[in-house]
């Protein structure tokens, strides 16, 4: 009886713990940069954030493009960085610095790690630090191809 108890908190156990390794259904939002640019909007500030190629791949160089405005009108300017994050787990500093273009576009390359535990859930969270000094950020969820 004791071994059979034992097991199956150890099956229990074992399930919990890949439950957080298993695949999504998807970003939440209705917006997927796996598919396509998004848009989201924080203070003011609107971004429109592009990855390609798409679908997005571990180990694959992709570029990032942003445009970033403000009342429809360009922001200008601005140092903005592109931080890829996988919720809940640390994948290291994934940081990469986008450049500007003029007109509000900024772009640079980026590489995504792959999650050796199979997970497939990123979130691509870009900061802007504008010229009067202030810092807006947005989030957008996505998953990447196996």
């Amino acid at each position: 009886m004791r071994r059979h108890g034992l097991a199956r908190a150890a099956s229990l156990a074992l399930a919990s713990a890949l439950a957080g390794c298993q695949r999504g259904s998807g970003p939440p939002g209705g917006c997927d940069l796996a598919r396509g640019p998004c848009a989201a909007a924080e203070g003011g500030i609107a971004f429109r954030l592009e990855l390609t190629p798409r679908p997005p791949r571990p180990l694959s160089e992709l570029e990032a493009s942003l445009a970033l405005s403000s009342g429809g009108a360009p922001l200008e300017e601005a140092e903005v960085a592109l931080a890829l994050e996988m919720p809940g787990m640390y994948m290291g500093e994934n940081r990469f610095a986008l450049r500007p273009l003029g007109g509000g576009r900024y772009r640079g390359k980026v590489v995504l790690v792959r999650c050796l535990s199979g997970r497939r859930d990123w979130v691509a969270e870009v900061t802007a630090r504008l010229r009067d000094g202030r810092v807006a950020r947005a989030r957008f969820p996505f998953e990447v191809a196996e």
